[in-house]
């Protein structure tokens, strides 16, 4: 390969020839492995190596490397990559991007290359010439022109190479933004989000674990690649592992060798057979609370995770985080879409049970009293008086019931004057309607309670009035209203019957009614605590609901009620 001084430099045009051939390679590896061959035949060189410092790293030798040489070449390397990745490297007027240096123990040229991009320092070339080699001044000018070009053509191929990958990265956030845009099946999404994840990252598997609050443990949710479906489902505590320290930290980690880390926990990969070599590890999160985590396992390559896995990483656990407060958001609007009509259902079945149980049984009556008038006035004039009067009742009886069921149907004195008016008129109506008598018990000072609140506070009155006329057989009843320590309390209680409040509440797959149910969530709906309890055994039967809900979300200021009111 060496060459008699005198016979450099080469042919200029068969020089511009190799350069072109050069332009037909697409990876700075394959580009840097032709340059430094046709570098080290033309010019004489003994050894060569490329080091630039891209993503993934480049690093090519070829040639004769005695030991010596080879330590020598490991340290320069080393010095440069140092340089170029703890810190911007930037080129100054003074700094020469060609030096020539003869090695003292060995007496080897050197040709030291520095590969700009930017006014910064991305790599590096070296060549390594014998002994005897002769250099000229043209030699040096010539070599050095032909190195900066050598350079600048791997840093153009390795910069086209990572923005073709990052266009093929960009294409699949598109695809998975597509996917989030277009269904809100959650499985689906994540399910592309992981092979994302995978493919983008160049690991072997991963996987996607959610938070769950109740056992404080991480749940493999998903998982994509080698061992994955043995990593399903699999649970680990929050407090083990390299995932469990990113979830209760909230920060992302990087391990590229996890025997060397004190968080990393084998009692996975012992369960599942699954030998775990690098993490890259990032939270997911939404509104700034870590509710999972979204790891990949074992990079392919021998270099590792880097921070630009990382970044990708956090991009994709973003993205991660928009799909799952979408499918959650959605499914509450379809539990809440469900609950809304089954109390729609609810309140056409309360009010058509109202309708023929009360009215429309005052007004067959009435229809068949008219007939009775009818037939008294042709053969007994007398008593039609006495029958005249008893239509007049059976029709105010009606015409309260009917006033009764719209009341409940939409009080409007709930929507313009507030809660404590509102069960006022409600016990009115009560009175004059029901055979069972109302206790209204509200002091002086209540703060006022409107709006949802009261609407709801409203509706688990009417539900626990309606379980006492349809089940308790009581004769009293009674309505209690307070504050105290910063919650308003509601209480209903009465002296009726008493049932099992659990045994009901396990047989509502079987009973057509749920009403309990409907009481604590719209309960839940206003921060509010429901507690049911009641007895069957005389004398102490009956039962008491009480309602509380805090004041702060539920008042606006401190108001006077009307008066304190005890019915009976």
């Amino acid at each position: 390969m060496s060459k008699k001084a005198g016979s450099y430099p080469p042919d200029g045009y068969r020089y511009l020839d190799q350069i072109a051939a050069l332009l037909a390679y697409r990876k700075p590896e394959e580009l840097a492995g032709k340059a430094l061959s046709f570098l080290s035949a033309d010019f004489g060189a003994m050894a060569a190596s490329l080091f630039y410092a891209t993503r993934p790293l480049v690093r090519v030798r070829q040639g004769e490397f005695s030991e010596s040489l080879t330590a020598h070449m490991d340290q320069w390397e080393a010095n440069i990559e140092r340089r170029i990745t703890t810190g911007a490297w930037k080129i100054t007027k003074e700094e020469s991007l060609i030096a020539l240096h003869r090695l003292k123990q060995t007496g080897h040229w050197v040709v030291y290359a520095l590969i700009p991009d930017m006014q910064q320092v991305v790599g590096a070339i070296c060549l390594i010439f014998p002994p005897e080699r002769t250099w000229t001044e043209g030699e040096q000018a010539l070599l050095g022109s032909f190195l900066q070009i050598i350079g600048r053509l791997v840093s153009v191929v390795g910069e086209l190479n990572l923005t073709r990958e990052r266009l093929g990265q960009l294409s699949l956030f598109y695809q998975v933004a597509q996917s989030m845009t277009s269904t809100f099946d959650l499985n689906k999404v994540l399910e592309d989000t992981m092979q994302l994840a995978t493919a983008v990252l160049d690991a072997t598997a991963s996987a996607l674990m959610l938070v769950d609050e109740e056992t404080q443990e991480l749940v493999f949710e998903y998982a994509y690649g080698e061992m994955g479906n043995l990593l399903r489902k699999q649970r680990m505590p929050l407090n083990e592992g390299i995932a469990g320290w990113v979830a209760v930290h909230g920060v992302p980690a990087l391990v590229n060798d996890v025997r060397q880390d004190p968080r990393f926990s084998a009692n996975v990969d012992k369960r599942t057979g699954f030998l775990t070599r690098s993490v890259i590890c990032v939270p997911i999160q939404i509104r700034g609370k870590t509710i999972g985590v979204l790891e990949a396992l074992n990079k392919r390559s021998e270099e590792g995770f880097d921070s630009e896995d990382l970044r990708l990483m956090t991009t994709t656990a973003n993205q991660a985080a928009i799909a799952i407060e979408n499918a959650r958001l959605y499914q509450n609007l379809r539990d809440e879409r469900d609950r809304i009509l089954q109390a729609q259902e609810n309140v056409r079945r309360q009010v058509a049970r109202n309708l023929h149980d009360g009215t429309v049984q005052f007004l067959s009556a009435i229809a068949m009293g008219i007939d009775h008038l009818e037939r008294l006035l042709e053969f007994k004039p007398e008593a039609a008086r006495a029958e005249l009067e008893a239509l007049r009742e059976l029709t105010r009886q009606a015409t309260r019931q009917a006033r009764l069921a719209l009341f409940e149907l939409r009080p409007l004195i709930l929507e313009t004057q507030g809660l404590v008016p509102a069960l006022e008129a409600y016990v009115q109506q009560l009175q004059a309607s029901e055979t069972f008598i109302v206790h209204f018990e509200a002091p002086r000072s209540l703060p006022e309670i409107t709006g949802s609140v009261a609407a709801a506070i409203f509706s688990i009155v009417q539900e626990a009035v309606t379980n006492v006329k349809k089940h308790a057989s009581a004769r009293d009843v009674w309505l209690r209203l307070s504050a105290e320590n910063g919650w308003f309390h509601v209480v209903i209680e009465d002296n009726g019957t008493g049932f099992d409040p659990k045994a009901v509440e396990l047989e509502y797959d079987r009973r057509g009614s749920i009403g309990l149910l409907s009481m604590r969530e719209r309960a839940e709906l206003i921060d509010g605590q429901l507690e049911i309890q009641s007895r069957t055994t005389p004398p102490y039967s009956g039962t008491v609901v009480t309602l509380r809900v805090p004041i702060r979300a539920a008042s606006r200021e401190p108001r006077a009620a009307a008066s304190e009111r005890k019915g009976g």
